[in-house]
């Protein structure tokens, strides 16, 4: 894809103690006006809320196979056609241009590499520290572009620095995410 506009995107996925919260990504939109996605989640979902679930194969509990690296497994990319029906497709997902011209073509294409060089990193999928938002942020860091969240959007793990350690202990409070 031949990008003329990168953007961050923030939609709205849940609340958490009544304040909402958002799940980041990165669209890049070519010439023509079509769109692609560039997103980071979990490898797989931890055991509890995969039962009763069915998958191709029928109850997804026969098939499970716990991840070594936890119950969320690595942190995995993904890139597709950004449209409905797609697994990130907002309509109203609030967004914060990075790049356009010739910046969006360099950063789309920086942006994908260093997907894959975080991606075989095999970076645990922490759901409040190292998750999908830091995984977006962090692809961001990595290529140098500098992008703040749109207003009055919290998207928890966000803020974390790649240096800093998740924290360790068994039970982490909202507070430890940061609103930007």
């Amino acid at each position: 894809m031949s990008a003329v506009r990168v953007e961050l995107m923030a939609s709205a996925v849940g609340k958490i103690g009544g304040v909402v919260w958002h799940h980041l990504f990165l669209v890049a939109v070519d010439g023509s006006g079509n769109q692609s996605f560039l997103r980071a989640g979990p490898q797989c979902l931890p055991l509890e809320s995969i039962a009763g679930r069915q998958d191709q194969f029928g109850d997804a509990l026969e098939t499970y196979e716990a991840s070594p690296a936890g119950p969320y497994g690595v942190i995995t990319f993904s890139s597709a056609t950004y449209e409905a029906g797609g697994v990130d497709f907002d309509p109203v997902a609030a967004n914060v241009p990075l790049a356009s011209g010739e910046a969006a073509v360099k950063l789309w294409e920086a942006l994908q590499n260093a997907a894959k060089a975080l991606g075989q990193e095999q970076i645990p999928y922490d759901p409040i520290g190292r998750n999908a938002n830091w995984a977006c942020m962090e692809l961001l860091r990595c290529c140098g572009a500098k992008a703040a969240l749109p207003p009055k959007r919290w998207a928890p793990g966000a803020g974390r620095p790649a240096s800093e350690p998740a924290p360790h202990s068994a039970t982490r409070r909202v507070g430890q995410a940061i609103v930007m």
